[in-house]
C-alpha cells in the first residue's frame, strides 16, 4: 500500500549568511499510511518543527524527498488542504474567538454554507462557548491553545498535523486531546503529532 505521507532520507541544513551551517534534520525516513496516527518526540531544537515545515511545503529539504498523497507537499496542501496546529500561532489580539474561527475557516476553504456549523462545532468541541466573544488578548494560554485546536479541525482534511498540541493545556484538556485524536482517526486519514514529550499524549 502506498503511504499517504513519505519521508525518504530527508535532511535539512540551514546556511546563514554569517557563521557555520546548522544541520537541523539528518537522514530522516518515515512512512505514514492512511488510517495511522504517528507521533515523534524530542526536545526543543531536535528538528521537529523543521520536519513539519517541510511536510507542509514551507521549506524544501536539502536532501531526500517528501511526498504527501503522491504529490509534492506544497501541491498537496494547495489542492487538498491540511488540518494544522502550529507550535506558535500569531493572531491579531483584538480578534474575537468566534470571528477568528470564521476568518480562518474562510481561508481554509470551508464552504460558505458550512462555515457557521463548522465554527459552532469547533467551539463546542473545544469547550470555548463561554469565551466565544472574548478577544484573543483576554484568553489564557490554555484557552488560546484550544482555539488553535479548534481552527485545525474546521475542515475535514485527510492529513492532520499537530505541533506541540498539548502545550499550555491543563491535564484535563491534555487528556481530552487524546480523545479528540481517537475521534479523528479514520481509514483515509493520516495524523502526525510532534511533541517534546509523547507521554503527555
Amino acid at each position: 500500500m502506498t503511504p499517504l505521507i513519505s519521508f525518504r532520507g530527508v535532511g535539512r541544513t540551514y546556511r546563514p549568511l554569517l557563521g557555520a551551517s546548522v544541520r537541523a534534520v539528518d537522514d530522516f525516513s518515515l512512512e505514514i499510511a492512511a488510517g495511522e496516527v504517528v507521533g515523534i518526540a524530542g526536545p526543543n531544537g531536535a528538528g521537529k518543527t523543521t520536519l513539519i515545515a517541510m511536510l507542509l511545503g514551507f521549506l524544501a529539504p536539502t536532501d531526500g524527498a517528501i511526498s504527501v498523497g503522491g504529490l509534492a507537499p506544497r501541491a498537496f496542501v494547495e489542492r487538498r488542504g491540511v488540518g494544522y496546529l502550529p507550535e506558535l500561532m500569531a493572531l491579531p489580539s483584538f480578534w474575537r474567538v468566534d470571528n477568528t474561527l470564521r476568518r480562518l475557516g474562510i481561508l481554509a476553504g470551508v464552504p460558505a454554507g458550512e462555515l457557521e456549523g463548522a465554527v459552532a462545532g469547533g467551539i463546542e468541541r473545544l469547550g470555548l462557548d463561554e469565551h466565544r466573544r472574548k478577544r484573543i488578548k483576554a484568553l489564557s494560554k490554555g484557552n488560546f491553545q484550544r482555539l488553535g485546536l479548534a481552527q485545525a479541525l474546521l475542515c475535514d482534511n485527510d492529513v492532520m498535523v499537530f505541533d506541540e498540541p498539548t502545550h499550555g493545556l491543563d491535564p484535563l484538556w491534555a487528556s481530552h486531546f487524546r480523545d479528540i485524536v481517537g475521534e479523528l482517526r479514520r481509514p483515509g486519514r493520516a495524523i502526525f503529532i510532534a511533541s517534546h514529550n509523547l507521554d503527555e499524549l
